[in-house]
């Protein structure tokens, strides 16, 4: 594809380079802008460009400040709403451009949109920001536990061009970084303290400015979106799929729920959402295996027709049918079908579960003096997802329910389908021997034969226990003491069939996807000491441990 350079200041004086590709027709044309830190080359060739030039797009691909060739500090996030305004705005003014500018991209992508969107720009007329966040604190922390998967992206996608830029030795390419990371990336995760990574000497201060802010509060507001929904005047298309990162799913629904009761506009409160079942990436019309789970041939989409089609209908006026579709779709897995819904969160019925003695999970509550079940957390042998290099998506995860610190609780074969769809809740009392400690509860479907699905990403399904009353202050364990720990991350949809159960497994660890609480009080940024915990799950009458399901019909 043809394509050319070009150069636009934004207000503090730094200069974002770009590609413009478009068509060679006289007039001007409306405008498709997509902005990254993974180097505006990459779209080169990229089909989305492609097609949108053939649609009579003018597409503008940035490289985002303080990459590349960018000018500036790249700190990821913090300048991304005052950038994109800029650039939005420059791009209205140009002699190519009618005026009209629309936004699109994936994760880092698709995050810039949400940010300038907040920013308000007179001349944005939609965004399709797809498998981004709502909030910092579900996105690089999930309940209070750190996501580890930060650790790769700062080494192989942001590391390199940074040495290069302060002419700091080690890899300076992404290929080199990843090639480094292939042989070493096991002992990198397992290093303690967290802060002061070795990986990153000299380079990327913004990982450990991170770690240094385990607590909810204000040095989080750089990436809080909802509350600014008030802010945003144009519709945007929420896109995710329920094994992609934790953030997303619940980004998406999150922010559509959020337009539609508070955006600045009637455009921005008739927002779009879509989930599928894929993991983070651009679903394929071919996609069926998500995981080594088959969803059928319905699973997969035409990504880049959607997005065109949602920027057709506002920065171009051409109605491509979704004008006519309901504004939620969203795909049940087990039954293999989409659901078409006019709101989330969808309508449903509340059905509690209870853990009880012996690994059973039924709906009649524990009598008194069931007795608790326990085992060992030793953060030096956690739980490791046995699955972590075939990626996310699901898996069968029976491997480590053979191991003495992972209980299991199941259904008998259930009589009928029972489908799920929405937010689900598990109250769990507790006790350790710890100051703090991690808990995680694991939602599952249990098939005929004897495979046990994965239905959401692992980050979903953890409370690190000093934050189970928020995230903002931390209050400690009383060592031995019961306490209720709350889960309210976790969301799904999926139909568990007639003759499968629903399993439960409770943990303490699932690495590498999250830190390992060391199990001393002390944060996880500056501790290099992990002891071991005594645990105690509780399912009594007084103590009623517990799944509670959103059933639809």
């Amino acid at each position: 594809m043809a394509w050319r350079d070009i150069a636009s200041p934004v207000r503090d004086g730094a200069i974002l380079r770009s590609d413009l590709h478009a068509a060679p027709v006289a007039g001007r044309l409306p405008v498709l802008l997509i902005r990254t830190p993974y180097g505006r080359h990459q779209y080169r060739d990229g089909s989305l460009v492609a097609k949108a030039i053939e649609r009579g797009y003018a597409v503008v691909v940035q490289d985002v400040r303080g990459r590349h060739e960018s000018t500036g500090a790249f700190d990821p996030y913090k300048n991304e709403g005052r950038d994109g305004y800029d650039t939005i705005e420059w791009i209205a003014a140009q002699p190519w451009s009618n005026g009209r500018v629309a936004t699109a991209g994936l994760s880092y992508p698709g995050a810039v949109q949400w940010l300038a969107a907040v920013e308000t720009p007179p001349h944005l007329v939609c965004a399709f920001p797809a498998m981004c966040f709502s909030s910092a604190r579900q996105f690089f922390y999930f309940g209070g536990a750190f996501d580890l998967s930060w650790l790769p992206w700062t080494a192989n996608n942001i590391a390199p061009d940074d040495r290069r830029r302060r002419n700091v030795s080690g890899p300076h390419t992404t290929r080199e970084a990843r090639d480094w990371w292939r042989d070493h990336g096991g002992e990198a995760l397992r290093r303690v303290p967290l802060r002061g990574h070795p990986l990153l000497e000299g380079v990327t201060p913004f990982y450990d400015e991170w770690l240094d802010h385990p607590d909810d509060g204000p040095y989080w507001d750089f990436a809080e979106l909802e509350r600014r929904y008030a802010s945003v005047k144009v519709p945007v298309f929420n896109f995710s799929g329920w094994h992609d990162e934790g953030y997303g799913p619940v980004g998406a629904t999150r922010n559509f729920a959020g337009l539609c009761a508070n955006g600045g506009t009637p455009d921005a409160r008739r927002p779009r959402l879509v989930i599928g079942p894929w993991v983070h990436g651009e679903p394929k019309p071919e996609t069926r295996k998500v995981g080594d789970r088959d969803f059928g041939e319905g699973a997969g989409l035409d990504y880049d027709a959607l997005v065109l089609d949602w920027c057709d209908l506002h920065a171009r006026g051409v109605d491509r049918g979704l004008r006519s579709e309901p504004p939620v779709r969203l795909f049940v897995m087990g039954a293999n079908r989409w659901r078409a819904e006019t709101t989330w969160p969808v309508p449903s019925t509340p059905r509690t579960l209870y853990l009880r003695a012996g690994g059973g999970l039924t709906s009649e509550p524990p009598a008194a003096g069931e007795t608790p079940a326990r085992f060992v957390f030793d953060p030096n042998d956690p739980v490791e997802d046995p699955h972590f290099d075939a990626g996310l998506g699901a898996h069968d995860q029976r491997a480590i329910e053979a191991r003495q610190d992972v209980l299991v609780f199941s259904t008998p074969p259930l009589d009928q389908d029972l489908e799920v769809v929405g937010s689900v809740e598990f109250r769990l009392w507790v006790a350790s021997s710890a100051p703090d400690t991690d808990f995680y509860c694991r939602l599952l479907d249990l098939d005929r034969d004897g495979a046990v699905w994965n239905l959401m990403s692992p980050t979903l399904e953890v409370v690190r226990a000093k934050y189970r009353h928020g995230e903002e202050e931390p209050e400690y364990l009383v060592p031995g003491q019961p306490v209720e720990l709350v889960f309210r991350a976790a969301l799904t949809a999926n139909r568990f069939l007639r003759g499968h159960r629903i399993r439960v497994q409770v943990t303490s660890s699932f690495f590498p996807h999250l830190d390992r609480n060391p199990n001393t009080g002390r944060p996880s940024a500056i501790e290099s000491t992990l002891v071991p915990a005594r645990q105690v799950v509780f399912h009594d009458a007084g103590r009623p441990s517990r799944v509670t399901l959103p059933v639809v019909s």
